[in-house]
């Protein structure tokens, strides 16, 4: 009787497990690389070229979702796909960034993989728009402290034609109402005095030497107390 009391446990053990469904891991993207010029794009026209995405398969995923957002309008382009590649025809003179999304039939949970910019050359033009600014302190959503209640933001900023000029910092507690912080910087830094225990929301915008200029996204960050 005992036997039977002990299999009886572990079959009702065994059935109350759930199965672990894991997650679907990030995608490591291919090409176009990132902050290129996209020349191996098949020009269609005067307007518009077929630009060709590859990424590397990623575990636990039955589907890929590629994303391409035009960094002057933020629109969207999406695509669902089961394979590695995916193409899309996107207007030329333009600068992109994308991504991959991997998706399971197994879990509602997704993951999405580093975002990449290029820019699809269009007709010839002597002067291309800066890529907007690519934060690298603080990170976006962290919790930051602060050194004499003052922070540094820093930044990155790439141009094809090498020729940014300056750069305009712009900063507060609503992201709707930024304030202008700094302008003409020549670096990629700037100091600023903060209160602790607010979060605050940055951008900074970019200018090359022929007058031309792009917008980062909007970071979000928040100060310890």
């Amino acid at each position: 009787m005992t036997k039977r009391y002990i299999l009886l446990i572990l079959l009702l053990l065994g059935a109350c497990k759930k199965e672990v469904i894991p997650d679907p891991d990030p995608v490591l993207l291919l090409s176009p690389t990132n902050n290129d010029t996209c020349n191996t794009a098949i020009v269609l026209d005067n307007h518009q070229s077929q630009v060709n995405f590859r990424w590397q398969e990623a575990l636990n995923t039955t589907e890929y979702e590629l994303v391409v957002r035009d960094l002057m309008t933020n629109v969207d382009l999406k695509k669902q796909t089961m394979r590695l590649f995916s193409s899309a025809v996107l207007e030329r003179g333009k600068q992109y960034s994308w991504w991959v999304i991997s998706k399971s039939d197994q879990t509602e949970n997704v993951s999405k993989s580093n975002v990449w910019t290029f820019y699809l050359e269009g007709i010839q033009t002597s002067s291309h728009f800066p890529f907007p600014a690519r934060f690298i302190s603080p990170e976006n959503n962290t919790q930051v402290g602060l050194n004499n209640g003052r922070i540094t933001l820093r930044w990155e900023g790439i141009d094809i034609d090498n020729d940014i000029e300056s750069y305009a910092v712009f900063l507060g507690t609503d992201s709707d109402s930024l304030e202008l912080m700094a302008e003409n910087l020549s670096n990629g830094s700037f100091q600023v005095s903060l209160n602790g225990g607010e979060t605050y929301y940055w951008r900074v915008i970019t200018k090359d030497g022929e007058g031309n200029t792009s917008e980062s996204p909007i970071g979000q960050f928040r100060t310890t107390p």
